[in-house]
């Protein structure tokens, strides 16, 4: 118990000492999904939903846009029962003009990837998003996401979400 107590108050020591710096190229996302699919609606008629967006040095389409990865939770409750899609997408932005830099912008965003469907059985399945989006400052934003996964034992992931957002 005492070695214990001296790690932790070593851990805790160097905790307060650390300098946190605010992490970059990251973005958060909380909201509301609706299911569209029916056997999805069968589980539960709304779902949570939340992410992280990561932007990573490097862009796949050059122009007015930006290349991210997302990591998304949609589920029902947090308790771990079944009821999730675990959304895993390649992702990329495409912003449109702006007259003013200071002016906030809207977007439009394309993205694929997998899908980890947790619903009545466990499965990997292709997926896909549309979106579009509006940033009301330099870090909040406003998106609307419509999700499609292929079937998962007949579900599909299909979902309307909206997410409020954060970008560090």
């Amino acid at each position: 118990m005492k070695k214990f107590l001296a790690l932790a108050a070593i851990g805790l020591a160097a905790v307060s000492n650390a300098q946190w710096s605010t992490p970059t190229n990251l973005g958060v996302r909380i909201g509301w999904v609706y299911p569209i699919d029916s056997g999805l609606r069968d589980v539960a008629p709304t779902y949570l939903g939340a992410g992280v967006d990561y932007y990573p040095d490097f862009q796949l389409l050059k122009g007015n846009g930006e290349t991210y990865l997302s990591f998304d939770w949609i589920g029902k409750s947090g308790s771990g029962a079944k009821g999730n899609l675990f959304p895993i997408l390649l992702n990329h932005k495409f912003y449109g003009t702006q007259t003013d830099k200071n002016q906030p912008r809207s977007y439009f965003s394309l993205g694929a990837g997998v899908a980890i469907v947790d619903v009545t059985s466990t499965n990997t399945v292709l997926a896909a998003k549309v979106g579009v989006g509006r940033e009301l400052n330099e870090n909040l934003f406003l998106e609307g996401n419509l999700f499609y996964t292929d079937s998962s034992a007949g579900v599909h992931g299909t979902s309307l979400g909206f997410y409020l957002g954060y970008r560090f």
